[in-house]
C-alpha cells in the first residue's frame, strides 16, 4: 500500500481486512463479528480471563500497565502483534463507532434506548465491505465548555502537559503548532476510538507510545493519585490522537475520512445482554427480578433474604431488570450482597419498554412486571432461570427451586388458589370490562375448568429455556402484549401460552400473606394445600395490594418483611413512607376499615339485642353472595 502523489490518498493493493479491537475489562454484553474482535484489557492483572475473547497479555504487551494505559494496552498489542490487518481500529465494550450513521447527532455521543448487536454487526460489516479504501474513521469531535488545556489542568496534573510540550519541542517540532491549536481550542476526539489503514495509524503509534512511555516514567510525583487520575496516560492519549488527526488532515487533504458518532451504551438495553456460557454450569443459580424505583426497597429486602439462605458452594447470578434507576441507588442495592461473595448483581436498564401497555384499573401504575418477557432476547443461550417478584421474602435457598426436576416442562410455578374460587362461586371484579371473572378466564382466555384450577401465579417462575425455542417464544409473548388487553397482564399471557407445558409446584414455594377468610370459597383441596403451606412457607409473597406491609402494617408475615428490610439501606425510606398510611384520613379511604366497622358493629348490636342476630346473619350472607369483589 502506498500514497498517490496526486490525490494524497493511500492506494490499496490488497483486499481489506479490518480488525476493530473492542476493549473489555469485565463481563459485559459481548460484541463479535468477522471484523470486531473483543479483547480482554489488563488481563495480566485479572483474577480470571474473560470468556470468548483474546487477551492483551500475550506476545509483546503492556497488559500489566492497564490501570494507567486503559484501552491503549489493546492498541499496543495490535501494534506489536497484528501483522495481517490492513485496517486497525479500537472501540470499547460500551462505546461503539456508528459506521453507517444509524444515529445521527451534532454531539459526539449518542445514547440509544436499545440496540441489537446482530443489527449493529450486520450494518458495520456491510459498511466496511462498501468502503475498502477508507483511510480513516474518526469520531465527531466533542466540544468542551472550556479549552482543552483548561479542561486538563482542572481535572489532572498540569505537569503532564509541560512534559509533552517539552518532548514535542525536542523530538517532534513539526507537531507543536497542531498541539497548541488543539490545546487552545475546545474540540477533542474522545475515547481513543478510530479505524484506520495500517499506513495511516502506524506512524501515529510509532510517535505516540514513546511520548506516553516517557510521561509514564517521568519524574512527576504521583504517590497519591486517585483511581480516576491513575488513568492519566489514557487521558493524555486522547489529546495526542486529536493532535495527530489534525495534522494528518492538513498533510493529506485528499484522504478518505469518515466522521461518525460514538454510540454510548451506558444506559442502553443491549440484546443479547451477555454470553450465557458462564451461567450454565452446575454450580450456577440464575435469578431474574424486575422493578421500577418505587419497588427498589422491596427488591432489596427480597435480595437480603435470598443471600441469607444462599449455599456457599453455589454461584448466584442475579439479573435485575430495572427502569432507569440511578447509579447511586444501584450501588445501595448491591451493598445488600456484601458478605455473600458468591452472589453477583447484573443490573440491566430496560428503560420504559412497556410503559404504554394496558393496565387494569385494580393494578398499580407500573408495567415493570412485563419486563420478564425481555429475558428471551437478553439471554438467548441460557438453559434455566428462576424469576421472582420483588414483593417476596425467602425462607429457604432459592437453589432448591432452581434445581427442581422439570423433565420436558417449559415452565414451573405455583397455582394461584384464590383465583380458583371462580370454580366455586361468582366473582365480580372492580373493572367494568370484566364483570365476571370466570367468564373472562373461560371465554376470553380459553382456559378449561382443569386449567383454571391450575392457573398459576407469576410471582415465582422456573423457566426451562433449554426446552424452548427461545427466539420464537420471546416473539410470541411480545406479540401477545401488543395485541390484546389482559386483565392480569403478563400473568394471563403466561397462563395462556404455557398451559400445555406447565409443571405445578408445591404451594410452599409461593405462599400468599392473604387473610384466612379469603380461602373460604376456594375449592377444598386447593384451600387445604395453601393453608397448610402457611405454617412452613419457603417463599412468602405479599401479592395483593391490600396486603402490602409497607402500606398496611397489620398483615400476615409483616415481621418477615421488616426484619429483612431493616438490614438494607432502604429501611428508613420505607418506614417514613408508611406514616401517611397511618393517618385517620387514609384509614377511612380503605374498604376494609368499613368492613371491620360493620362487622364489629353488628357483633355489638347482636350482643345488645339478641333477637336481631338472625337478621344480621342473613344480611351478612346476602351481602357476600350479592357482591363478591376481587381485590
Amino acid at each position: 500500500m502506498n500514497m498517490d502523489s496526486h490525490t494524497g490518498r493511500f492506494r490499496s493493493e490488497t483486499e481489506m481486512k479490518a480488525t476493530l479491537y473492542t476493549a473489555y475489562h469485565k463481563p459485559a454484553s459481548l460484541i463479535k463479528s468477522p471484523s470486531i474482535t473483543p479483547i480482554h484489557v489488563g488481563r495480566a492483572n485479572a483474577k480470571a480471563p474473560l470468556d470468548r475473547m483474546i487477551g492483551d497479555d500475550t506476545g509483546a504487551n503492556i497488559s500489566a500497565l492497564n490501570r494507567s494505559y486503559c484501552e491503549l494496552t489493546a492498541l499496543y498489542w495490535a501494534w506489536k502483534n497484528d501483522a495481517e490487518s490492513t485496517h486497525i481500529g479500537l472501540m470499547h465494550y460500551r462505546r461503539l463507532l456508528d459506521f453507517d450513521r444509524t444515529f445521527r447527532s451534532p454531539m459526539a455521543e449518542v445514547f440509544p434506548g436499545s440496540l441489537r448487536f446482530d443489527d449493529y454487526c450486520e450494518a458495520t460489516e456491510a459498511w466496511l465491505a462498501k468502503n475498502p479504501d477508507i483511510d480513516l474513521v474518526a469520531p465527531v469531535a466533542h466540544r468542551m465548555p472550556m479549552t482543552v488545556r483548561e479542561n486538563y489542568v482542572s481535572e489532572h496534573d498540569e505537569a503532564d502537559l509541560r512534559f509533552v510540550e517539552d518532548w514535542l519541542a525536542d523530538n517532534s517540532p513539526e507537531y507543536v503548532d497542531d498541539w497548541n491549536a488543539v490545546l487552545n481550542g475546545r474540540e477533542l476526539l474522545l475515547a481513543n476510538m478510530f479505524l484506520a489503514k495500517r499506513e495511516v495509524i502506524t506512524p501515529y503509534l510509532d510517535w505516540m507510545f514513546p511520548i506516553l512511555d516517557g510521561l509514564f516514567n517521568a519524574d512527576i510525583p504521583r504517590k497519591y493519585l486517585s483511581a480516576y487520575n491513575e488513568r492519566f496516560i489514557g487521558f493524555m492519549s486522547e489529546r495526542l490522537f486529536t493532535v495527530y488527526v489534525r495534522k494528518f488532515l492538513r498533510d493529506h487533504p485528499g484522504a478518505k475520512v469518515h466522521r461518525v458518532n460514538i454510540i454510548n451504551l451506558q444506559n442502553t438495553l443491549v440484546f443479547p445482554f451477555m454470553p450465557a456460557a458462564g451461567f450454565n454450569g452446575p454450580e450456577n443459580v440464575n435469578v431474574a427480578f424486575s422493578s421500577d424505583r418505587a419497588y427498589l426497597p422491596h427488591a432489596a429486602a427480597m435480595l437480603r433474604t435470598l443471600c441469607d439462605n444462599a449455599a456457599p458452594e453455589r454461584q448466584y447470578n442475579l439479573f435485575y431488570l430495572h427502569e432507569n434507576i440511578k447509579k447511586r441507588d444501584l450501588e445501595l442495592l448491591e451493598r445488600v450482597l456484601y458478605g455473600t461473595p458468591n452472589a453477583t448483581l447484573y443490573p440491566i436498564n430496560v428503560g420504559s419498554a412497556f410503559g404504554d401497555q394496558y393496565r387494569a384499573k385494580h393494578h398499580a401504575p407500573s408495567n415493570a412486571t412485563f419486563n420478564r418477557f425481555l429475558l428471551f432476547k437478553l439471554m438467548p443461550d441460557l438453559k434455566r432461570m428462576v424469576y421472582l417478584d420483588v414483593d417476596m421474602v425467602l425462607k429457604g435457598d432459592i437453589a432448591d427451586v432452581f434445581d427442581v426436576d422439570m423433565g420436558d416442562y417449559q415452565l414451573a410455578a405455583v397455582p394461584d388458589v384464590i383465583m380458583t374460587r371462580v370454580l366455586a362461586t361468582t366473582v365480580v371484579t372492580k373493572d367494568v370490562a370484566v364483570p365476571n371473572l370466570y367468564d373472562y378466564l373461560n371465554r376470553t382466555l380459553g382456559l378449561t375448568d382443569p386449567q383454571i384450577n391450575s392457573y398459576f401465579n407469576a410471582g415465582l417462575l422456573v423457566l426451562n429455556f433449554e426446552k424452548m425455542d427461545m427466539e420464537r417464544v420471546g416473539k410470541d409473548l411480545l406479540a401477545m402484549v401488543r395485541k390484546t388487553q389482559y386483565f392480569f397482564r403478563d400473568q394471563d399471557i403466561l397462563n395462556v401460552y404455557f398451559k400445555e407445558s406447565y409443571l405445578r409446584l408445591p404451594a410452599k414455594y409461593n405462599v400468599f400473606n392473604s387473610d384466612l377468610g379469603e380461602y373460604w370459597h376456594v375449592p377444598a383441596d386447593n384451600a387445604r394445600e395453601a393453608l397448610a403451606a402457611k405454617h412452613d412457607p419457603f417463599i412468602i409473597h405479599f401479592a395483593a395490594a391490600h396486603h402490602k406491609p409497607w402500606t398496611h402494617p397489620d398483615v400476615h408475615f409483616a415481621q418477615d418483611y421488616w426484619t429483612a428490610l431493616e438490614r438494607t439501606p432502604f429501611w428508613l425510606e420505607v418506614l417514613e413512607g408508611t406514616m401517611k398510611y397511618r393517618t385517620l384520613g387514609e384509614r377511612l379511604k380503605r374498604g376494609e376499615t368499613y368492613k371491620l366497622a360493620i362487622i364489629d358493629g353488628g357483633r355489638w348490636l347482636g350482643r345488645k339485642l339478641p333477637w336481631v342476630q338472625p337478621y344480621l346473619l342473613r344480611f351478612h350472607s346476602y351481602a357476600l353472595k350479592k357482591k363478591r369483589k376481587l381485590n
